[in-house]
């Protein structure tokens, strides 16, 4: 009984080492993430000023007191990324994200940026991109699933998390080609089938490496959006009205009956992006920029608009001279569109209140959020310098001007006037940053910025105007 026990023991011994010589344990195991911790201090960002609640929005101090109260909170967020890498062809990418938008927020509940209160116990984590990667042959690339995209323009039409499928070639020489096609959202049925009302997007791109010293590219994406919006409700009478009540409501004859008809609202959205980029170096100085040219149909609209961008890098003595230039077109007929739900950011002007912070994290307020700016347009100026000062030790100083290049609806209203400002001069921003490497992987950054309001917000507070923003970040960063 003994020796069949014995036998059955070194069979089940066997299976496992067995097991254990398969494939799956042949896998390359990668885990990257970063915590960061980041106490703020402010008068423009968590204010009435501002978007209170979800923390991501514009700036529009109408309607609110000149004088803000200064908020003061600590942010906090952990990503962890990990990757099961078969073989140098194939690699599963997965990544996370858990935040608490502010330090006592809630506890004890379910939802993203929640959980930062006494006792924790939040179902909070967040999945940002889950993807296949491999290459089928020797001159492709694949990627599908839910991954992250960013567009060749900076950034200023999408840089998301979105499903789909991104083909990119390889071996093409000094050729890169990609076409990519992904689906934004899915939230309408029709005849009880999905893929009737959806937001997709179509992807090409080429980039071309002239010399080692010039590299052009260009890029075509279709916008293509057909979601119910809502429903609207009319509601007919079958007699005509005979007699009007001084509130203005209608009076109908006696035996009168109404009926009521529900009609389903869908976006009509045809939109066709095309773009060229470019780079060149020419000893310490680095030239690049982009033009975009939008055509097609927003809903009713036709739209027929621009942005362009130059930007410039030096070498200048101990440190590197930056140079950055936006311009983007606004007005009914020429408003800028980027993907929806404002997923996109331009970082390079490295602005703080002005455009968006590349530090910003649930907390992303900013006067330029959209690169159309509701409409608006833009234009700007912006000047930076890079200063590392020892090998720990890395400064940055940067200022930058801005305004809007169209007079709309969004403009406030000056309160003492009564009509809308002038002035579409938004302000000038100053911002300077400081980073310091305390360990390997652990640093600690400062950052304030500072804007003097141009007349675009010349008493448009309820008692005039508004008090010049800042915002004050001490940042604590570990990556891995």
């Amino acid at each position: 009984m003994m020796k069949r026990r014995n036998i059955v023991a070194t069979f089940v011994t066997l299976g496992l080492a067995a097991a254990a010589t398969t494939p799956a344990m042949a896998l390359e195991n990668e885990f990257h993430g970063l915590f960061s911790l980041r106490y703020i201090n402010s008068n423009f960002n968590r204010t009435a000023t501002t978007d209170f609640g979800p923390g991501d929005g514009s700036y529009d101090p109408s309607g609110t007191t000149k004088k803000q109260y200064s908020a003061n909170f600590f942010e906090q967020r952990a990503r962890l990324q990990y990757i099961a890498k078969a073989n140098a062809d194939l690699k599963l990418v997965t990544h996370f994200e858990i935040d608490y938008a502010y330090w006592g927020n809630s506890s004890y509940t379910t939802g993203r940026n929640q959980g930062g209160a006494q006792g924790a116990d939040t179902v909070n984590i967040e999945t940002k991109s889950v993807y296949l990667d491999f290459n089928p042959c020797n001159f492709i690339n694949v990627k599908m699933g839910m991954q992250p995209i960013a567009d060749s323009f900076k950034g200023s039409i999408i840089d998301s998390d979105a499903a789909g499928v991104l083909l990119t070639g390889n071996n093409f020489g000094k050729f890169t080609p990609s076409m990519g096609y992904f689906r934004f959202n899915d939230t309408g049925k029709r005849d009880n089938v999905l893929g009737h009302l959806t937001s997709d997007m179509l992807l090409l791109d080429g980039k071309y490496e002239v010399s080692k010293d010039l590299k052009i590219g260009g890029a075509y994406y279709f916008f293509r959006d057909g979601q119910e919006t809502g429903t609207s409700f009319t509601t007919t009478a079958s007699n005509a009205a005979n007699g009007v009540l001084p509130d203005g409501t209608l009076v109908y004859p006696a035996g009168t009956t109404f009926a009521t008809t529900a009609t389903s609202n869908r976006n009509d959205i045809k939109l066709h992006v095309f773009g060229l980029n470019a780079e060149y170096t020419a000893g310490p100085l680095t030239l690049n920029g982009f033009a975009i040219y939008e055509t097609g149909w927003f809903n009713n609209d036709y739209v027929n608009s621009f942005a362009g961008n130059l930007g410039a890098k030096l070498k200048a003595g101990p440190g590197t001279a930056r140079m950055e230039m936006l311009y983007v077109s606004g007005g009914s007929r020429s408003a800028f569109y980027s993907s929806p739900g404002g997923e996109h950011g331009y970082y390079d002007n490295e602005m703080v209140i002005l455009g968006r912070d590349k530090n910003a994290y649930t907390t992303d307020n900013s006067m330029l959020d959209l690169t159309g700016n509701r409409g608006q347009g833009q234009m700007g100026v912006y000047l930076g310098y890079d200063l590392p000062v020892t090998p720990k030790l890395d400064t940055a100083f940067n200022v930058g001007v801005a305004g809007v290049t169209h007079s709309t609806s969004r403009k406030p209203i000056n309160i003492v006037s009564g009509t809308k400002n002038g002035s579409n001069f938004l302000g000038t921003e100053v911002n300077a940053e400081a980073t310091y490497k305390l360990l390997e992987g652990l640093s600690v950054s400062f950052r304030t910025a500072y804007v003097f309001l141009g007349g675009y917000y010349k008493d448009v507070a309820l008692n005039g105007t508004p008090d010049d923003p800042y915002d004050l970040k001490l940042i604590f960063k570990y990556t891995f």
